[in-house]
């Protein structure tokens, strides 16, 4: 594979990964499904001290269950989106992308889809119809908030 080395293409991945970032807090299904691949090798794999390890499958699961979370807690969280993000680590090819790096949320009161402090993040991103798509979101909530 040759890596494509462009501000352009990095800026666009990254572009994806803040939108499904705040869709996912705003609770924004529609916006939040536009940033993925609807393709049935889709996962996500996560682990948080309140829920543990999570592991979903394909993107009709993935789909469900987001659709149900957001429905059972609709308020959108305003201060949810106060992060940053630092250790960016990554590659880029035609048409795949992975990006690493670390996260860091403030704790606002929302325990389904609070983040604070430290997490450890992966990206897998593929292109498709020309738009790159996530395929993949690895997580782990390391936690503490006073690092934020």
């Amino acid at each position: 594979m040759t890596e494509v080395i462009n501000d352009a293409e990095l800026a666009a991945i990254l572009d994806v990964i803040h939108r499904e970032t705040r869709a996912f807090w705003d609770k924004d299904f529609d916006a939040w499904a536009d940033c993925w691949a609807h393709v049935p090798y889709a996962r996500t794999m996560g682990y948080w001290p309140l829920g543990g390890i999570k592991v979903v499958e394909g993107w009709d699961a993935q789909r469900a269950l987001i659709r149900h979370m957001m429905e059972e807690n609709p308020a959108p969280n305003p201060t949810a989106g106060r992060y940053r993000r630092e250790n960016l680590n990554g590659r880029i090819f035609a048409d795949v992308a992975w990006i690493t790096y670390d996260q860091y949320g403030i704790d606002t009161g929302d325990p389904l889809f609070d983040m604070p402090g430290r997490s450890r993040e992966t990206r897998i991103l593929e292109r498709h119809d020309g738009r790159w798509k996530i395929v993949y979101v690895g997580w782990m909530l390391e936690g503490d908030a006073s690092q934020h």
